[in-house]
C-alpha cells in the first residue's frame, strides 16, 4: 500500500466510480433521500466520497436522448481488493434492482497514488506528529517504517525513552522507540504547570492512587490507545450485535445502562459490550499472575463479579433477565477461550481495551485490595 520515495512516501489508491441516474425509466425523479441513503452507505463503509452531477448525451437510431446522472467517486487505499470489489458488486445489483435500471455502471481504477510527506505518513500510521515539526528520520528508517507499516498499524504499544517539559520553549519533547527506530514529537505545552505528566505506556509504573486524585496529563493516549478506533470499524471479541438480534423483544425490549459512555443498549448490543468489559478484567487478573483456574466469574442481577485470589473486580450493570445471564456466561467463556488460545481478533481486543480504559485499570490493579472491600 505504501512505497517510500526520496524524502517522502507514495500511497497506492484504488478508485471506484459509480454512475447513478437521477431519473428512472418513467422520467420520474429519484427522491433525494434515496440518493442520500446510497451516499451514507458508502461513507459508513469507506469513510468518504466525492460526488457531482453530469449530463450524458447519446443517440439510438434517429432518437437523441439526454441522461442526468450523479457520479460518485470513492478513493480508498489498496488494502483488500476482494472485499471492496464484493461491496461494489453487491451495490451495483442493489441499485439496478431498486432504481429499476437495465444497468448501473461501476468502474474500477487502481493506478493512482497519493504523495505524502514523511510526517503525513507517520500521522496516517497513528503517530502524534506535528506536520510543521522538522523530520528527524533517516531515509533508511523511513524505508523500514514503510515496509513494516502493516505491523505498526497492529502494534500493541511502543517504549517511551524520554518525556520532558521545556518551560522556556513551552513545549513537551517526547521520544519513543518502535521497531528499534527512535521517533520524536514536539508537543505544544498548553497544560497546567502543576499537572503530572505520564506517558501512556508507563501508566502502570507511575499511576498511583495518589496521582489518580491529581491533574494528570497522559502523553500518547491517542497514539497508544485510540488511533485504531478511528481507522477501523468497531469489532467485537465475540460476535457483533447482529448475531444477538434474536434476543431482542421489540417494544418490550429492556434497555441496559452499562456505563455513561456506552449509553442505553438493547439486548443485542449489551451482550457483546458487557462480554468485552468482563474479558478486560479477566485479562488484567491473568497479567497480574493469577492462574486461570483461580479466577471465578459470576453474572447476576447486579452485573458481574470477577474474583481471583484477593482481587475482586466489579462490572456493574443491572441484568434482570436470567436468560441473558446464560447467554453472557456462554459468550464470556467463548471470549476467554479465544484469548487464551491466541485466536482472538487483535483489532477487536485493542478496541475493547480502549473502550474499557484498560491502561487506567491496569495501573490501579496493585492497589485494588485497598480500593475494593470484599
Amino acid at each position: 500500500m505504501y512505497y517510500s520515495t526520496k524524502g517522502g512516501v507514495e500511497k497506492r489508491i484504488e478508485s471506484w466510480k459509480i454512475v447513478i441516474p437521477l431519473y428512472d425509466n418513467n422520467k420520474q425523479s429519484i427522491p433525494k433521500t434515496v440518493i442520500d441513503d446510497i451516499k451514507n452507505t458508502i461513507v459508513s463503509n469507506f469513510g468518504g466520497l466525492t460526488s457531482y452531477e453530469v449530463v450524458g448525451y447519446w443517440v439510438s437510431g434517429k432518437q437523441k436522448s439526454i441522461d442526468n446522472n450523479i457520479i460518485i467517486i470513492v478513493d480508498i487505499p489498496v488494502k483488500d481488493h476482494n472485499q471492496s470489489s464484493s461491496f461494489f458488486l453487491k451495490l451495483k445489483e442493489d441499485l439496478r434492482r431498486d432504481l429499476k435500471q437495465e444497468k448501473i455502471y461501476v468502474i474500477h481504477e487502481e493506478s493512482k497514488s497519493e504523495l505524502l510527506t514523511v510526517n503525513e505518513f507517520l500521522k496516517e500510521l497513528g503517530f502524534e506528529i506535528s506536520l510543521d515539526q522538522p523530520q528527524y528520520l533517516s531515509q533508511k528508517n523511513v524505508d523500514k517504517l514503510v515496509s513494516e507499516s502493516d505491523v505498526i498499524k497492529k502494534r500493541l504499544g511502543y517504549k517511551t525513552i524520554k518525556l520532558e517539559r521545556n518551560s522556556q520553549l513551552g513545549t513537551i519533547e517526547w521520544e519513543r522507540e518502535i521497531l528499534g527506530i527512535k521517533l520524536k514529537s514536539i508537543i505544544q505545552d498548553i497544560y497546567p504547570k502543576n499537572a503530572i505528566i505520564l506517558s501512556a505506556d508507563k501508566l502502570e509504573e507511575y499511576f498511583t492512587e495518589e496521582n489518580f486524585r491529581k491533574s494528570l496529563l497522559i502523553i500518547g493516549d491517542y497514539e497508544y490507545q485510540s488511533y485504531i478506533l478511528d481507522m477501523e470499524k468497531q469489532r467485537y471479541v465475540v460476535d457483533d450485535p447482529s448475531h444477538f438480534e434474536r434476543y431482542n423483544r421489540g417494544k418490550k425490549e429492556p434497555l441496559y445502562g452499562l456505563h455513561p459512555w456506552h449509553g442505553l443498549l438493547k439486548t443485542s448490543e449489551f451482550i457483546p459490550v458487557f462480554t468485552g468489559q468482563v474479558l478486560i478484567y479477566y485479562i488484567l487478573l491473568r497479567e497480574y499472575g493469577i492462574p486461570r483456574k483461580r479466577i471465578h466469574i459470576i453474572v447476576g442481577v447486579n452485573g458481574a463479579m470477577i474474583k481471583g485470589e484477593k482481587k475482586l473486580m466489579l462490572c456493574p450493570g443491572p441484568i434482570p433477565d436470567k436468560d441473558v445471564h446464560k447467554i453472557l456466561l456462554k459468550t464470556i467463556r467463548e471470549a476467554i477461550i479465544k484469548y487464551e488460545s491466541g485466536t482472538i481478533d487483535e483489532i477487536a481486543l485493542m478496541q475493547t481495551k480502549v473502550k474499557n480504559r484498560y491502561n487506567e485499570k491496569k495501573a490501579l490493579i496493585p492497589g485494588v485490595d485497598r480500593l475494593t472491600k470484599l
